[in-house]
């Protein structure tokens, strides 16, 4: 009983201390210069807004929601508050001024119009390929395994277009829900949650999800204090192949996610899914065995080959405070590689060009490349890196990070164990001392 009252009353203090927590939070976000009282305010699209609570949200709310009229208009009908100047963070407003330039020229010049022709004649192909490895299946599962997988990542950069909204308001959501979840079993709803937090505070501990790669990886010291010895020596060399389980991990977390948020409709796209490929399979004339040998092949295949293009992109630079303004953050937790190639673009799901895209997310990928020199002006302009590599580079600064974080931080460890080793010894002999001269 002593126990039971002890865990109750332990549960009772950390519920407490959360609730002082969000009351300790700022009730506003400041947007072209009003500062918006938000604490009743129920956001449609979740809590990506606490992000921004008690700082400037300004080029967020342009680059999510410029294009959105009604946006606006529930803009306008917020009460603003009043906040003493102390109180809100110091963040360079020439930035936001700068972005806000930057986003009306482009649209302005027609840039974030959708361009569906040349998006559907990238997914049909990528149909058709899916297609002819399923036909191959039986014949050599694990190549074809490898092919499909290929394609589910491209199915993947095509609902990341979908997800964005480069289709327009209409169109763009049954884009990607087409590809996420019929072509590739997933969930747009769990996507957009987690993709959208990744660009509103791009490469931000704790805030970014798709920085949380502990206890497995790290590339910055800070997460390396999460990851086992065992797991730092090997890092620079598993990583690779611990995408091809890792994605497995996904596939539950997003299972579990469509059901306890009730998402019948993407429960049934999984479930169609799995029927398609089990009746194209069989179609084919693939065995159970040649089936599941190819489809898993697939699995783990897309989750390298994704893995490895995003963290191209972002994992092995600088890590960005929360307060980081739009453009710093851009400029800062992203690279580019071979941003001058189509090919490239098409390959990585332009993903090659994160500095770009990143500074406006909405925009179709296609029109990126037409950015690049505006992107590289304002670096310059406001001091801030802009860095383009070439392929090599890139996968050279991503392996070489994890391996020089690994061995930095077992160097830390090994160092603290022989200080602490050395305290021993001297506490002991310290003890002794006083021993001797108490006889």
């Amino acid at each position: 009983l002593g126990l039971l009252y002890s865990m109750c009353n332990a549960a009772q203090v950390e519920t407490q201390a959360l609730r002082a927590k969000e009351a300790a939070k700022p009730t506003w976000t400041k947007i072209h210069g009003r500062t918006v009282d938000v604490e009743t305010f129920r956001h449609p699209g979740g809590n990506i807004l606490d992000l921004f609570l008690g700082m400037d949200a300004t080029t967020a709310f342009e680059t999510f929601h410029g294009h959105h009229k009604g946006a606006w208009k529930m803009l306008k009908t917020l009460p603003e508050k009043e906040v003493a100047a102390a109180d809100i963070p110091a963040q360079k407003e020439e930035h936001v001024a700068e972005m806000t330039r930057l986003m009306a020229s482009w649209r302005e010049r027609g840039l974030f119009k959708p361009r569906p022709v040349a998006s559907s004649i990238y997914g049909l192909c990528v149909i058709f390929a899916i297609a002819a490895s399923v036909a191959c299946a039986p014949y050599a599962p694990v190549l074809a395994g490898i092919a499909v997988g290929t394609c589910w990542a491209q199915c993947g950069f095509l609902q990341h277009m979908g997800g964005h909204r480069e289709w327009g308001r209409t169109w763009s959501f049954a884009f990607q829900h087409l590809f996420e979840g019929l072509l590739k079993g997933g969930s747009a709803s769990w996507w957009r949650n987690r993709h959208n937090k990744h660009h509103a505070k791009t490469n931000v501990l704790g805030e970014d999800g798709d920085l949380r790669t502990t206890p497995f990886f790290a590339w910055d010291p800070t997460l390396a204090k999460k990851v086992p010895d065992w797991s730092l020596r090997t890092q620079a060399f598993t990583f690779l192949p611990a995408l091809g389980a890792y994605v497995f991990v996904f596939a539950f977390t997003v299972r579990k996610y469509s059901v306890v948020k009730r998402l019948w409709h993407e429960v049934a796209l999984m479930v169609a899914h799995y029927a398609l490929f089990s009746w194209a399979l069989s179609a084919a004339g693939a065995s159970l065995s040649s089936g599941l040998t190819f489809y898993c092949t697939g699995y783990a295949w897309q989750g390298i080959y994704l893995g490895f293009f995003f963290g191209l992109s972002h994992f092995a630079v600088e890590r960005v405070p929360s307060t980081a303004t739009w453009l710093e953050s851009t400029m800062m937790g992203t690279v580019d590689w071979g941003g001058s190639s189509a090919f490239c673009g098409y390959l990585s799901g332009f993903l090659n060009i994160q500095i770009e895209h990143h500074m406006a997310p909405q925009m179709p990928m296609e029109n990126l490349r037409q950015i690049r020199a505006d992107c590289k002006a304002a670096a310059h302009k406001f001091g801030l890196p802009y860095r383009e590599l070439t392929f090599v580079a890139a996968t050279k600064l991503m392996m070489s990070g994890l391996y020089r974080t690994g061995k930095d931080e077992l160097k830390l460890r090994a160092d603290r164990r022989k200080f602490t080793r050395a305290q021993a010894y001297m506490g002991a002999a310290s003890a002794l001392v006083d021993t001797l001269k108490a006889d």
